[in-house]
């Protein structure tokens, strides 16, 4: 394992037990108020699509945000893990549409739900156990979401507790940034610091 790569297990250790130390309830309202933040900006405010998640082991929820999204009209597409650490997406409409997938999360049936195209998605909503003020992105370490947000021109969002932001964590050539951030304490635009 290489300095880079220790380094990123130490954050994902720190970021997990933060997360574990918050109560469900607290979750909840924190999640709450980083989905309003996100939900009075630009970028959410115009796109027509967004790729949401269902979140995982006390992960900051995008519930509230994808109930705006769709009352809006706006079309929420989520990820299905397929082959390579390659997320596939997909548009969910209900939580009939979802299934027990990989990791323990649920995931859109495909048998059930339209595929979508990354092309097709103005914002995506990203998870992350670690984000930085340079709007770097820490992950779970499997690539999924760099894969994917490699080639991908719409604006990127992470969703995160302020518990999870730190001045700075390790970041190497493959992983890709966010946008910006939203929290429950406000919007972290990259580059502006």
């Amino acid at each position: 394992m290489s300095a880079s790569q220790y380094d990123k297990e130490a954050f994902r250790r720190e970021a997990k037990a933060r997360i574990a130390a918050l109560s469900p309830g607290r979750r909840r309202a924190l999640s709450s108020a980083a989905c309003a933040h996100l939900a009075g900006t630009a970028e959410f405010l115009g796109a027509k699509t967004i790729l949401a998640y269902q979140p995982v082991r006390g992960e900051c929820a995008p519930d509230d945000l994808v109930s705006l999204a769709r009352e809006a009209g706006k079309r929420v597409a989520y990820p299905l893990c397929v082959e390579d650490h390659r997320l596939a997406l997909y548009f969910a409409c209900s939580d009939a549409d979802f299934v027990p997938g990989a990791y323990g999360i649920s995931e859109p049936d495909p048998a059930r739900c339209e595929r979508a195209l990354p092309g097709e998605i103005d914002l995506a909503v990203v998870p992350g156990l670690a984000f930085d003020l340079a709007c770097n992105r820490l992950g779970r370490g499997a690539g999924y979401y760099d894969r994917l947000l490699a080639a991908f021109f719409g604006a990127k969002a992470g969703l995160a507790y302020d518990c999870q932001l730190f001045p700075a964590i390790p970041a190497d050539e493959n992983d890709v940034g966010m946008d910006f951030i939203a929290t429950n304490n406000g919007i972290i635009v990259k580059n502006q610091q």
